[in-house]
This record gives C-alpha cells, sequence and structure tokens, in this order.
C-alpha cells in the first residue's frame, strides 16, 4: 500500500512545488539561484533520515551516491529550466516519459521481468503525455526548450531511480540518500560562478515563494526515493507518481491564480485535450492499483 499511496502523494506535492518555484522565478530570483537553493534544501531534508540507519556505511562504494548525485543535480537542473522556460501544463507531464524509461532500464539493468499490465499502463501514460501537450503553438522555440529540457530530466531521474533500487540495499536507505543529496549539493557550488547576486539581494517575496518550493520539492523528492529505496517496485511507483500530470492540471485549474498563473487562459479546446491525457493518466494508475 506504502508503494501506491507514498509516491500519490509525492504527485500531489510535485505541482505545488514547482508552481511555488515558478511564483519565485517571476518575482525575479535568477534560475542559477534557484537550482543551487533547490540542492541545499534537499540536502537539509534528507539529512533528517540518517538517524534512522543502523547499519554501516560501505565505504568502499562511494562512487556510487556520487554518481546518484551527478544524476540527481542534472535531472533536477534541467526540470527547473524545463519550469523556468515555458508553461508548467508542458513541463510537468513531459516528464512522465520517465514511466517508459523506468520500465525499460528495469528489465534491462535489473533484469526483471516487467508485468504485461505495467507495459500497458507505462504506454497509456506515455499516450497522456502527447494529449497534456495538446495546444502548444507549432514550431514555438519556447515550447521546444521546455519539452527537451523535461524529456533529458526524465532520462536523468529514470536512470537515478533504476539505480537506487539497486544500489541503495547495500547501504541502507536512510544513508544511500543523504549521501545522494549531498553530492548533489556539491556539484551545485559550481553555480555560484553564474548567479547574478547573491540570494539575500533579491526581493524578499522571491526569496519566500523559493523557499517554499525548495523545501516542497525536497519532501517529495525525500519520500519518492525513499519508497523506491526501501521497497523496491520502482516502476510501479513511478507509473502512480505520473499521476502529477492530472494534479497539475487540476492545481493550475482551481488555484493556479493564486500564484498568478495564467495557463488555464490557453481555451477549451487545449484544457479539454489535457484533460483526455489526465484521464489516461488515471486509467495506468488503476491498472497497476488492480492488479
Amino acid at each position: 500500500m506504502a508503494s501506491l499511496l507514498i509516491p500519490l502523494l509525492c504527485a500531489i506535492l510535485y505541482p505545488l512545488g514547482t508552481l511555488l518555484m515558478k511564483r519565485a522565478l517571476e518575482k525575479g530570483v535568477d534560475l542559477w539561484t534557484t537550482m543551487a537553493v533547490n540542492y541545499w534544501a534537499m540536502a537539509l531534508v534528507f539529512a533528517c533520515v540518517i538517524p534512522f540507519e543502523g547499519r554501516g556505511i560501505p565505504w568502499q562504494l562511494w562512487y556510487q551516491p556520487a554518481v546518484m548525485g551527478l544524476l540527481s543535480f542534472l535531472g533536477q537542473g534541467c526540470a527547473l529550466k524545463g519550469i523556468s522556460s515555458g508553461d508548467l501544463t508542458i513541463a510537468t507531464p513531459a516528464l512522465g516519459t520517465k514511466v517508459l524509461l523506468v520500465a525499460l532500464l528495469t528489465e534491462t539493468l535489473l533484469h526483471q521481468n516487467v508485468p504485461l499490465a505495467w507495459w500497458i499502463a507505462a504506454a497509456c501514460s506515455f499516450a497522456a503525455v502527447v494529449f497534456l501537450q495538446a495546444g502548444a503553438p507549432a514550431g514555438h522555440r519556447r515550447t521546444a526548450v521546455t519539452l527537451t529540457y523535461s524529456l533529458l530530466a526524465a532520462a536523468f531521474f529514470a536512470l537515478g531511480d533504476v539505480l537506487i533500487q539497486k544500489w541503495a540495499p547495500r547501504w541502507g536507505a536512510f544513508h544511500f540518500l543523504p549521501a545522494m543529496s549531498f553530492a548533489a549539493a556539491i556539484y551545485s557550488l559550481a553555480l555560484l560562478l553564474f548567479m547574478r547576486k547573491p540570494l539575500l539581494a533579491f526581493e524578499g517575496g522571491g526569496r519566500k515563494w523559493l523557499a517554499a518550493g525548495a523545501f516542497t520539492l525536497g519532501i517529495q523528492s525525500l519520500l519518492l526515493t525513499a519508497v523506491i529505496g526501501l521497497l523496491g517496485q520502482v516502476t510501479l511507483v513511478n507509473i502512480v507518481f505520473s499521476s502529477r500530470g492530472l494534479w497539475n492540471f487540476l492545481l493550475i485549474w482551481f488555484v493556479g491564480h493564486w500564484f498568478r498563473n495564467r495557463e488555464r487562459e490557453a481555451g477549451p479546446r487545449v484544457m479539454a485535450a489535457r484533460l483526455v491525457g489526465a484521464g489516461l493518466m488515471f486509467a495506468a494508475i488503476v491498472m497497476v492499483s488492480l492488479r
């Protein structure tokens, strides 16, 4: 049950966190600062679980969290770039392609048989992405940039999730996940070279939105990676998590104006197509849940 309920909660927290981040960017916080704060907030959140791990640290496997930290750094960076470049109703659903990639990598790297129902559910999730992206202006450069970075993020996250399931058992999830997040935070120090100005120099409202978004994304990331590290079932977890496209749609439709988000003004045809995509995503979740 935890492998269903926890990723479902994460699927709600993720679009909430991206709405907060998007608002911080609109308030003038630059992308590099946003990325750096996001990584360090995640490191602080992940550090909270260290006392709950009883086993020793296999120092000879130091390269594993280092690799995972790099994948997390690249994935979060691409995801935030996608968010900053265009509509959340395009960026967030495009990350749903991660489901199909996880299914492929699980069979390839972990040599596990993925049930047929999961493949069908993954295909439904992929089809949902097509509908959820409906209405983007043809040839629009911003849309192309958003899709490119979101798809790259999906690839980095998919490989990372599969490697968490493969490597975390040797470390214990509550040692591996903090080590991974601290590695990503250390990599983010390179972003200091690109920042326009120090964090405290930004307008106070922007800092508040950024902090709220960073910690919301940090909590959802901890919950999602922990359930994979502790319980496995990476394909199932990611299919349920892909419902974030549905929750993203609902949040923007009903409370997006709280965040000065205007995407619901895209028009009824566009929103109807994206609602079909949300329905396909829900069908995938039901298919997996009833298996």
